[in-house]
């Protein structure tokens, strides 16, 4: 019998009731049809409305037969094996985009912008450094005014604390003393890959060009501490982090429909990739 409580403390099974999913990371695949069941048994009992599987390239095949679909891939995610992002829905309306139409717009408009990643120089006046715990309460407040609503409590400083003593990296841009612009890499060791995320720019300081020297900064970060695997995942129907992701060398591996809560409520969430190093597809 599968073990929900050890896999739940592992994270190899993530019940995110805030974003009503729940999230497989690593299973035995000679019992895919146990760990489907166990899904929807979770799923039910906390009122989630989506499913989400971190497969392996051999087992796509069987995990499509049980009803889920292919939505993207993170290169690298396991180690440097592929992740096959293979979902399934508890409701149609969970399952249906709001606003397809605009997503591909952006997503043409970002491929059409895309490069090598060149880095660039902050605007003068501002200055880039790592985070540390006591810069939480200021974060909290900058996460707070960006986001109405977000898939984490970034918004408690508390939580970002927390984060920070659990491996999260973050750097911040200051203009005058006070956070302009942060980003975070949510490092896996166990995964050997980070997620690119929590990246906010106070409205004051928009369209200066701050989040690409960040990227940079994390990305040298993540290098040097033999992380080689990065993604990031970005509003679908919002143009900003796309574009800086395509700019930026990321390349676009899919799309998760109205995958978290974020800013207005549910939305679809674009995959952008950077391995460092050759990925797996096994």
């Amino acid at each position: 019998m599968i073990q929900i409580e050890e896999m739940l403390a592992t994270g190899d099974l993530v019940d995110d009731q805030q974003n009503r999913r729940v999230k497989l990371h690593e299973y035995d695949r000679t019992r895919i049809s146990e760990y489907d069941e166990l899904l929807k048994q979770v799923g039910t009992k906390s009122a989630a409305s989506k499913l989400i599987v971190y497969g392996k390239k051999q087992d796509v095949g069987e995990w499509l037969a049980r009803g889920y679909r292919q939505e993207g891939v993170i290169d690298g995610f396991f180690q440097g094996q592929n992740a096959y992002m293979l979902t399934a829905y508890l409701t149609e309306e969970r399952a249906t985009s709001a606003a397809p139409e605009l997503a591909e717009e952006i997503l043409a408009l970002s491929l059409a912008k895309a490069g090598p990643g060149e880095e660039k120089p902050l605007p003068e006046g501002y200055r880039m450094r790592p985070a540390t715990e006591a810069d939480a309460e200021e974060l909290a407040k900058l996460y707070g005014l960006v986001f109405a609503t977000y898939p984490t409590p970034m918004d408690d400083p508390a939580y970002i604390q927390k984060t920070m003593q659990e491996g999260t990296v973050y750097f911040v841009v200051e203009r005058d003393g006070q956070i302009a612009c942060a980003a975070s890499a949510e490092v896996s060791e166990r995964m050997g890959s980070a997620e690119m995320t929590d990246c906010a720019t106070h409205p004051d300081h928009a369209g200066k060009g701050l989040l690409q020297p960040l990227f940079h900064a994390l990305e040298h970060k993540m290098e040097e501490a033999g992380i080689y695997y990065l993604y990031t995942l970005t509003r679908a129907q919002s143009a900003g982090m796309n574009v800086t992701a395509a700019k930026m060398g990321y390349e676009y591996r899919g799309r998760l429909i109205n995958n978290c809560t974020i800013f207005s409520g549910f939305e679809d969430m674009n995959i952008w990739v950077k391995p460092l190093r050759p990925t797996r597809d096994e």
